[in-house]
Formats: structure tokens, sequence, C-alpha cells
């Protein structure tokens, strides 16, 4: 009801974002088993589907049981449905997003551009076996982003950030003092200290968008000829970046990269119908 409530607020604009989660903590506050996590997403998507359908439904499953016809209000003004986004890593949850018809929701910090391209021709590969259209769903991209005027501005300013990947390494499982994730968490990062040891050419190299209007341009039109990203969330503000510099960047972002990132979407919807 949150999410249909939200999808009225905003006319009919609702993006909703889903994911298993990965954190132990997570499940232990509750007493929920991680190892069964993929089960129980697979269930209460069928059910979050059914509800944000708009009708009354019934449910019997492994994990849920819902017996009596429900539905929800508000209903959702999107139909049949807000679109879904599935958070995902593994081959394992690409297949699952293949198969459910749904996007991707995709952040790819320090992984090569080649291996989020093979990943994504993976996820394609299989929504045509299940008999789906991979280009009607939006495929985003969540790219912490920051722009200046050159680029020696602009690493010279992100210099410092390092700290905050240091920080990250410290929260992932695995971690000194974190447990690690059970079977099924596989494809994520086994040794915390390959993101603890970052340096900062590896962030400006491979791990951000950094950089000038069209240093930053070419490295998402690299993600979109390659790895099928048609939309982008930028995160500006990384790792105490200061409220001055995080405006110009939003301002120089509206201004230079907008314009041509939507140049680049619209030769590609082009050669799509073509």
């Amino acid at each position: 009801e949150d999410a249909a409530l939200v999808d009225n607020l905003s006319d009919g604009r609702l993006l909703l974002g889903l994911g298993r989660g990965y954190q132990p903590p997570e499940f232990h506050g509750f007493g929920v088993p991680q190892h069964a996590s993929r089960a129980m997403f697979l269930e209460s998507f069928e059910i979050i589907k059914k509800a944000l359908s708009g009708e009354k439904f019934t449910y019997k499953g492994n994990f849920w049981e819902i017996e009596e016809p429900t539905e929800i209000f508000p209903k959702p003004v999107q139909t049949p449905h807000p679109p879904f986004y599935l958070a995902a890593i593994s081959p394992a949850s690409y297949e699952i997003a293949a198969r459910l018809n749904i996007s991707l929701l995709r952040s790819p910090q320090f992984t090569d551009l080649k291996t989020v391209a093979e990943a994504y021709e993976g996820y394609v590969s299989k929504m045509r076996e299940f008999g789906h259209d991979p280009d009607l769903l939006d495929q985003p991209f969540s790219v912490q982003t920051y722009v200046a005027p050159t680029d020696e501005e602009a690493r010279a300013e992100t210099k410092h950030v390092v700290w905050f990947y240091h920080l990250l390494a410290t929260l992932l499982p695995g971690a000194p003092g974190r447990p690690m994730p059970p079977a099924g968490y596989e494809n994520y990062p086994r040794d915390p200290s390959v993101l603890a040891g970052v340096t900062e050419d590896e962030v400006w190299e491979r791990g951000t968008c950094f950089g000038s209007p069209e240093r930053v341009i070419e490295l998402m039109k690299g993600y979109m000829r390659q790895a099928g990203a048609t939309s982008f969330m930028v995160q500006m503000r990384i790792g105490g970046l200061e409220h001055h510099k995080v405006m110009r960047s939003m301002e120089l972002f509206a201004k230079h990269v907008m314009p041509a990132l939507r140049e680049e979407e619209a030769k590609t919807t082009a050669a799509v119908k073509v």
C-alpha cells in the first residue's frame, strides 16, 4: 500500500526496486533464515505483483498464505502494475529477472566493462529464451558521478573520497567482525580487503564516472553501447564532497552530459526499431 500511495502521489511515476537482501544482520534481526532468501523473494514477488495489480487475490506458498481475498488501497495508477526492478549481481539473479520479465538494477562498481557486458548478454539471452523482449524494458545503472570543468579538476577534487570505499569495505559481509553470507551468495565479494585496499587510481579508472563532461559522457556511453544501460541513477554527493561542488557537478551534468546521453538514446532507439 505504501508503494501504491507513492504511485498515486507521483501520478504514476513509481519505479519499484526489489531485492532479496545480502547483509546477515538484516535476516538475523527478524529471525529469518538467510539461506532461504531466494525462495522467499520469489514468493514475495508473486504477492507484491498480485497486490499491485489492483484486484482481490489469495495466495498459498511455502512461506506465506493469504486465505481471505485481499486487496490494497489505494490502487496504483499504473496498469497492470508499476514496473519492477531487481537488484542483481549473480547469474542466478539475472536469470530470475529474465524469467520474471523485469528490469535489472545494476551498480557495476570496480567491475570492468567487459565483465558487465558479458553478464548482460547472458540476461538478454535468457529473456529471449523465456519469450520476452529485452528491448521493451528500462535498464538503469547506479553510478557514483562527479563532473568538473576538466579531468584534472575532477581528479584533484575527488582524490580524498577513497576513504569512502575503504569504509564500505568494513561493512561488507566477511569484514572483520562481520559474518560471511551463506550458500547462494557466492557472487558477493568474498574478500572485503580487496575494496579496503582500493587506490585513488582504481577509483578514477574503473570505480566511478568522475571527470570532465566529455569523459563522463564517454564512460556512460560505454555502459549504454556495451552493457545495455538505458538510464542512470547518479550519486553525486560521495565521500563528503562539499555542497557547492556537488551543485556545480549537477549543473554541469544537466547542461552537458544529459543532452549527449539523450542523443545517444535516440540513436539506440532508432537502431532497435530498424
